[in-house]
C-alpha cells in the first residue's frame, strides 16, 4: 500500500499547479522569471510548489514581523498613559518638594500636612517616625479645647470615669498596650528593660519650634515635647492657646500650660476646613471630678492610616531612632533630653 503523499498547499494552491504545467511536460514561467526544469515526472509541480512554499514561509515571517511592531507600538503607547497615572497613585505629591503626610479618616476626611523637617529636625524626625511605623493608625482624636485638635496613640476616647485618679488611667493609650509594645520592632525589643520604655523618652524643642507667633496659626501642626513622646495637636483657630483645663478632685478647675514645638502647616484650606469641622463636635466631659477635662470629638473619628511622601537622603535608608535622637542637632545639642529604660 502506497503511503500517502502530504502538502503544505491547499488543494487550491496544487490545482492552479497543475493547469500551470502544460501538455507534454511543458510549464509556465514563474512570476519572478525564473525558468523552472521540466519533465515528465512532474520534478516542475515539486519546484513551483517549493517556490510557493517558500513565498508563504516569507510572508508568514513578515507577517510576524508586522505584528511585533505593533505590539511594541502598543507596549509603548500604554506604557506612556499608565505610568504617569501609576506614578501619581504611588506618590500624588511628586510634584513637590517638601515632605507630605497625608491622614485619611474614619469619617471619609483626608488632612494633608507639610512636614518641615529641615527647619524642624527633631519634632518633624519624631513624627516621621512613628507615621512610617503605624503608630497613629487605628487611633482616635481625643481633645479639641483652645484651637488645637490633640491626637497621638488613643485607641478609644478617654473614659469618663470619676474613681481614677490619674488621667492616663481613663485612657486606651498605646504605650500601655503591651501587644503593641511589643510588636513595634522599629524600636528594638532587646534595647529596653521591658515594653513599657518603649515611649518613654522625652525629646528637646527645635530652636525656633517654640516661637510663639508661628504657633498661633491656624493649620499648625505641633509636637507637645514637654509632656509625651507621641501626642501631637492640629491648631483649627489663629492664636490657639496652650492651655488645657483640668479639675482637682474637689471639682475645682484651673488650667495647666503645654509646651508645643512647631512641625509643620497645613497643605491647603480644606485642610483646615475639615480639622475646624472634627473640632466642632467636641463636647467637655463633665463627669470627670479629677485629671484634665479632655473634650474629644463625638462620635469617634479614627486616624485610619498617615502616610508620609517624598523622604529624601540617606537619613532614612535603614533609620535607627534611638542612634539619630542619642545624638546632636544642627545647635549643637543633643536632641534626646532622656529616656527611661533604654539600654
Amino acid at each position: 500500500m502506497k503511503n500517502k503523499r502530504t502538502y503544505s498547499l491547499t488543494a487550491k494552491e496544487r490545482k492552479a499547479l497543475r493547469n500551470g504545467v502544460g501538455r507534454g511536460g511543458k510549464s509556465k514561467q514563474p512570476s519572478d522569471g525564473k525558468k523552472v526544469g521540466v519533465s515528465s515526472d512532474g520534478s516542475a509541480l515539486a519546484a513551483m510548489e517549493a517556490e510557493m512554499l517558500d513565498g508563504q514561509k516569507r510572508s508568514r515571517r513578515s507577517a510576524a514581523l508586522i505584528g511585533i511592531v505593533i505590539a511594541v507600538a502598543i507596549v509603548l503607547i500604554l506604557s506612556a498613559i499608565l505610568v504617569p497615572v501609576i506614578m501619581l497613585v504611588t506618590n500624588p505629591y511628586r510634584g513637590y518638594s517638601d515632605v507630605i503626610a497625608r491622614f485619611r479618616l474614619s469619617n471619609g476626611m483626608t488632612l494633608e500636612y507639610v512636614i518641615e523637617e529641615n527647619k524642624y529636625d527633631i519634632a518633624a524626625t519624631n513624627f516621621i517616625f512613628l507615621a512610617e511605623n503605624g503608630y497613629f493608625d487605628n487611633t482616635v482624636f481625643f481633645d479639641a479645647q483652645n484651637g488645637w485638635l490633640r491626637f497621638g496613640g488613643y485607641e478609644s476616647q478617654p473614659s469618663t470615669s470619676t474613681t481614677s485618679s490619674s488621667s492616663y488611667d481613663r485612657t486606651r493609650h498605646r504605650m500601655n498596650n503591651q501587644a503593641f509594645c511589643e510588636s513595634f520592632t522599629a524600636l528594638p525589643n532587646n534595647r529596653f528593660d521591658g515594653w513599657k520604655d518603649k515611649f518613654g523618652y522625652r525629646l528637646r524643642s527645635d530652636s525656633d519650634g517654640t516661637n510663639t507667633a508661628l504657633l498661633e496659626r491656624v493649620g499648625v501642626l505641633a509636637y507637645l515635647y514637654s509632656d509625651t513622646s507621641t501626642e501631637f495637636q492640629f491648631s483649627y483657630t489663629e492664636q490657639a492657646s496652650n492651655q488645657i483645663t483640668r479639675r482637682d478632685s474637689g471639682g475645682k478647675e484651673y488650667t495647666n500650660t503645654l509646651t508645643p514645638t512647631m512641625v509643620g502647616r497645613a497643605l491647603d484650606e480644606k485642610t483646615i476646613e475639615n480639622i475646624i469641622a472634627i473640632s466642632a463636635t467636641a463636647e467637655v466631659n463633665k463627669t470627670i471630678t479629677t485629671g484634665y477635662v479632655w473634650k474629644p470629638p463625638t462620635p469617634n473619628i479614627y486616624i485610619e492610616s498617615v502616610k508620609v511622601y517624598n523622604l529624601k537622603g540617606s537619613k532614612w535608608d535603614k533609620f535607627d531612632f534611638i542612634t539619630y535622637m542619642n545624638a546632636n542637632d544642627s545647635s549643637g545639642r543633643r536632641r534626646l533630653d532622656r529616656w527611661v529604660g533604654q539600654i
